[in-house]
């Protein structure tokens, strides 16, 4: 014996009274209700023998399999998404693994950044920062406190990751390795720094990429106002559209514009119209001649007929966009008062507002662009903290200085109404961008920051990153589906830049040393880098925080950006030898996270993609179809789930879920799972109860022809299980597996039974099916612990003559290729379809026999023997009459018409006689022994 594993069952166990007969009915060690208990039992039963050590020995000279595990947040307990998906990671690594892989999956944490600063302000104060060595210390504890609890989880879900020597971004020499990768990249000139808008969150008080923000909808106020032109640009208009041929009112003219965020109108710098197209002027309902485009005039006297007193058609076309630029126009800021030139910008459009549009530099990419071609002036009124500061030459009123956005809005509403510069305000909901952590509405905001350069080619290549990494994407499998593929692409096409830089204490710096008069790089910052990555490998990014700092500089205090060093796994784990991923497996949001950082990181390094492979994942959904979200503490106990129903039942639901589609959580699919499980176990129950306990017996010379049936029919299922399995369609690999089970406990099991019980010791019969039940128990306990481990391995180890320490040291043999059935198998699978045809004729003769008594079965015609003998072997239980006796039933239901073989079903005349052995129903009187001729001769030898 390998293991001295007690299944000491919690189950309550009665022992059967002794048959009068030696029938054989085993009882094993093993029950059909999971137990949690057990699952516990057996979880240390694992670590006290070193399973993961004797698999990784066991496994050693075989091929690799590397699954790269995509790190969570240390900042909270695992919840329901965490074991979703590590389930579905663990599914594919105990496949891997029964081919006969060397799995080597090292779970992984994301330990940098906010998350973890925000616990230690939320455990230790706000003001917890203040001392940056001991904060930096704090995070580090809260990150290691945090990865053991969902340690734990991961463990009680069966997980078989190396828990104990995981990988995590706060390790100081994954630390150095993610330090020298933005080294190389910074002196292949990619890493750049900007000063422009970029996405903001006040709530994090810093800079987000991309990937950190989500879409959502959010009510904002539409303000249309007016300026007035300058009296040079009155005349200039004027002049243009007499040099058109055409008329042009006299006296002053307002610009109508528009803005869906009032607090901006503080910076603005001028006002953007359309390339082309003809303008308007339009009278509105306070007197005032405005000027716009034709087509906004249009659309706006439909939307807001209020705005106006008449159209003003006599001026239409009198001039044209594409002539303003040559007029050098300008107009009054509506509430600074500065000169604000009009210039031509493709992002103006006559379909939105008014055709012209308010320009803030500082709050917009595409304001931005003017800026740097045109000069356009750059002014930012909005603090770190998203609130409305002094700035320049132009002074908050007191309402303003301090004011959120929302609220500066209100007041800059207010302001152009006492003014008379406001038109008409309407709030309506528009999509917008919100901070993924915070849930909270994101803004442009122009500051200095870091960025890598993603459509510039380096090293002596034409291509960019971007560029490569979306050729490596082409090489790349998605399962099971390609649902992740097309928004992959599109992000590496379509995003030109990744901002790195974050205002953060806890991560990998940006290590910069800036001359506090010039501004200029330290001279020696390649040197200073280099140093520091040593330092950081061996004391963590706390090395920056005493590094020195040369007289004369400043010391950066941004760090970077937490998916560069999540994406950058892969480069250490390289360093180690694993070489390219064969796997790795998210959820579908990460594409815009650790699946882009990860390609596009990876592809300064290799023209290959990370992952061979990628599986990506809907998420879990209530009844009604609304997502769990762990921010909203809405998900699922899952200790609770465990502790009352066990992993094994959570791991069956989340793989009878398509996770291409949502999945949905409810008490329903969760019984269902329950059930299942038992089935499962009935299952495996029924084999161990039954078959060899000896697991070096030799196949017997022949096997009955059901038995080979039962092989052959199991060997389709493990092909088609196959092809399901690589293509991450775990619900249709269950349900190969389940067809199996169906088919053989309906059939051959049934069928089996009297052999099983009664047959001589030693027949032929009896060995053919218990050696086809050893051969069934170990292939489907091996396909089926992919995704009940504790069940599989329980089962294994209550076989009395189990041949190894535990069930996963086992590797599936070889895939028998199938050939065409032979005639004697389709015989046999031809007279079983013709039994499942006659079952609805059974089901309704029940109805007609009395309460403890068979149906009767007959043939219609002349005495057949051998169709007789048949039938009786096919309907164990009913009581089958010969031909003659046909008409001896009070009632009766006729079978299928046309069938070669008529067969009538009902109540019989004759009172049958039951063996007391094998309980089968005879026509002829028992022996003396109450037994029928077949087990009186089993018994007399």
């Amino acid at each position: 014996m390998h293991t001295s594993f007690s299944p000491s069952h919690d189950h309550a166990t009665s022992t059967p009274a002794a048959p009068e007969y030696a029938v054989r009915l085993n009882q094993p060690a093993f029950w059909n209700t999971p137990s949690p208990a057990m699952e516990e039992r057996l979880l240390a039963h694992w670590r006290a023998t070193g399973q993961r050590q004797q698999l990784d020995a066991a496994r050693r000279a075989k091929p690799r399999y590397w699954l790269l595990d995509g790190p969570p947040y240390a900042n909270g307990d695992a919840h329901l998404g965490h074991l979703l998906n590590k389930t579905l990671k663990d599914v594919h690594a105990r496949y891997a693994s029964v081919c006969g892989q060397r799995v080597t999956w090292r779970a992984g944490w994301d330990c940098h950044g906010l998350p973890l600063e925000l616990a230690v302000e939320k455990r230790h104060g706000a003001r917890a920062k203040d001392d940056a060595p001991l904060f930096m210390q704090q995070c580090r504890d809260e990150a290691t406190r945090w990865k053991d609890q969902q340690a734990l989880s991961m463990s009680r879900a069966g997980v078989m990751a190396d828990l104990d020597q995981p990988w995590l971004t706060m390790d100081p020499e994954r630390e150095a390795a993610s330090l020298s990768l933005l080294l190389e990249m910074w002196q292949a000139g990619l890493l750049v720094e900007r000063h422009s808008p970029v996405h903001w969150c006040p709530a994090c008080q810093s800079a987000l990429a991309a990937s950190e923000l989500e879409k959502t909808t959010r009510e904002r106020m539409e303000t249309f106002f007016s300026v007035p032109f300058s009296p040079a640009s009155c005349q200039a208009l004027g002049q243009g559209a007499r040099q058109n041929g055409a008329a042009w009112p006299a006296g002053p003219l307002r610009l109508l514009s528009w803005t869906t965020t009032p607090w901006t109108l503080w910076a603005n710098a001028g006002f953007g119209h359309p390339q082309a197209g003809a303008l308007s002027v339009a009278t509105l309902h306070s007197g005032l001649r405005v000027v716009l485009a034709v087509q906004a005039r249009d659309r706006l006297l439909r939307d807001y007929p209020a705005m106006f007193s008449h159209a003003g058609h006599e001026f239409d076309g009198a001039l044209d966009f594409s002539q303003l630029g040559a007029l050098r126009l300008a107009a009054v800021s509506p509430l600074t008062g500065l000169a604000a030139p009009l210039l031509a910008a493709a992002f103006a459009s006559e379909s939105e507002g008014s055709g012209f549009v308010h320009l803030a530099p500082a709050f917009g990419p595409d304001d931005f662009v003017l800026h740097e071609t045109d000069g356009v002036r750059l002014d930012c009124h909005v603090g770190k903290d998203g609130r409305l500061m002094d700035v320049g030459t132009v002074a908050m009123p007191d309402a303003l200085r301090g004011a959120t956005l929302e609220v500066a809005s209100q007041v800059s509403c207010d302001l152009l109404a006492q003014s008379g510069r406001l038109v008409h305000v309407e709030r309506r909901s528009v999509e917008t961008t919100m901070c993924w952590r915070h849930k909270k509405p994101v803004f442009y905001r122009a500051s200095q920051q870091w960025a890598l350069d993603l459509h510039k080619p380096f090293g002596g290549c034409p291509e960019a990153l971007a560029q490569r990494a979306m050729a490596a994407l082409g090489h790349t499998v998605f399962v099971p589906d390609e649902k992740a593929r097309a928004p992959l692409a599109l992000m590496m096409s379509t995003r030109r830049f990744w901002t790195l830089s974050r205002d953060r204490l806890w991560g990998l710096p940006l290590p910069f040393f800036r001359h506090e008069a010039s501004g200029e790089l330290h001279p020696d910052t390649a040197a200073m880098w280099r140093e520091l990555v040593q330092r950081v490998r061996s004391g963590g990014v706390e090395a920056w925080q005493t590094f020195d700092t040369p007289p004369g500089y400043t010391k950066s205090t941004q760090s970077v950006d937490v998916w560069f060093d999540a994406g950058a796994a892969w480069h250490s784990a390289a360093e180690d030898g694993c070489g390219q991923a064969d796997l790795a497996v998210e959820g579908q949001d990460q594409t815009r996270g650790w699946f882009l950082s990860s390609f596009l990181l990876h592809a300064f390094k290799s023209d290959l993609p990370p992952f061979k492979k990628v599986m990506t994942h809907r998420f879990v959904v209530d009844e009604k179809g609304m997502k769990f979200s762990k921010s909203d503490g809405g998900t699922p106990d899952h200790k609770a789930l465990f502790a009352k129903c066990g992993a094994d039942v959570f791991r069956l639901w989340v793989c009878s879920q398509d996770v291409g589609d949502e999945m949905k959580w409810s008490g329903t699919s969760l019984k269902q799972a329950t059930q299942d499980a038992k089935d499962w176990r009935s299952f495996l129950r029924f084999h161990l109860a039954n078959m060899q306990d000896d697991p070096a017996a030799p196949r017997p010379d022949s096997l009955r022809e059901l038995d080979r049936l039962a092989l052959r029919k199991l060997q389709e299922a493990r092909h088609q299980w196959h092809a399901c399995m690589e293509g991450g369609r775990f619900y249709q690999a269950l349900t190969c597996l389940a067809q199996f089970r169906q088919w053989a406990s309906a059939e051959w099991f049934e069928l089996s039974k009297r052999t099983l019980y009664c047959a001589k010791s030693g027949s032929a019969a009896l060995v053919s099916v218990q050696w086809a039940l050893r051969e069934s128990f170990l292939l489907c306990a091996q396909m089926l612990a992919t995704v009940m481990p504790f069940a599989c391995e329980e089962a294994y180890l209550a076989w009395p003559g189990h041949p190894r320490a535990s069930l996963f040291l086992h590797e599936l043999p070889e895939k028998e290729e199938q050939p065409c059935m032979d005639p004697a198998l389709r015989r046999t699978d031809a007279m079983l379809a013709w039994r499942r045809s006659l079952q609805p004729l059974v089901e309704r003769a029940r109805g007609l026999v009395d309460k403890g008594m068979p149906v009767c079965l007959a043939f219609q015609g002349d005495h057949d023997p051998q169709s007789e003998e048949q039938l009786r072997a096919l309907f164990p239980g009913c009581f089958v009459v010969q031909g003659g006796e046909a008409n001896a039933l009070d009632a009766w239901e006729d079978g299928p018409a046309g069938d070669a073989l008529p067969v009538r079903a009902g109540k019989s005349a004759v009172r049958p006689h039951r063996c007391g052995r094998c309980r089968d129903y005879v026509s002829v009187a028992l022996g003396e022994r109450g037994l029928c001729h077949q087990c009186a001769e089993e018994v007399a030898h």
